[in-house]
């Protein structure tokens, strides 16, 4: 039945026209006929047994009416099979990570295979330890060039104290100066 957007009355799907307003339905009519015409075909390729298909005609009908019950209720079947298959693949998906994880010992292991022997590990050993002493090196290079500069910070500060204190001390030898006690018998 189509709802005619005009006046809200009810017609038959096939109409062209509203009964009560006259309003031209062609296109809703055309509308719902193609909605009918991909749901048959949609069936026809389930029942044929082409799944690809039949859910992509499916998914064709959702498009246009989302809320097309039967077109809902088979893509819902092959959704749940899918994530029925995705919760039996983490088996899979934990065999590709152990052996991501065992690539070290499968390469050591092809590299004694293949009569290289140690050498490739050694040599990747040797190169390790080069790289390390290296970094090493240039982090304690780098410290000891910040270490003077943080000691004469540091230093300038001390030495600003003491020359404040020996000022102080000075003038404070000054002011005692300054200030003599009266001898008792008035010599100066």
């Amino acid at each position: 039945m189509l709802k005619c957007p005009m006046c809200s009355a009810t017609n038959e799907d096939e109409e062209r026209k509203c009964r009560r307003c006259q309003a031209d339905l062609a296109l809703l009519a055309d509308y719902v006929s193609h909605l009918v015409g991909g749901l048959n075909q949609a069936e026809s390729l389930t029942r044929s047994g082409e799944l690809g298909e039949a859910v992509w005609a499916y998914l064709a009908v959702l498009e246009v009416d989302p809320d097309n019950a039967a077109a809902r209720r088979q893509v819902g079947k092959v959704v749940t099979a899918v994530r029925q298959f995705d919760e039996t693949a983490p088996g899979r998906r934990w065999l590709s990570s152990i052996r991501k994880q065992s690539g070290w010992r499968r390469w050591l292991a092809g590299a004694h295979q293949d009569g290289v022997g140690l050498l490739t590990p050694l040599i990747v050993g040797i190169i390790l330890i080069v790289a390390f002493y290296l970094v090493y090196s240039w982090g304690y290079q780098a410290g000891r060039q910040e270490a003077p500069r943080m000691l004469t910070i540091e230093g300038e500060e001390a030495e600003i104290k003491r020359k404040k204190a020996e000022q102080d001390k000075k003038k404070k030898a000054e002011e005692d100066r300054d200030i003599k006690p009266e001898h008792p018998l008035g010599r100066p």
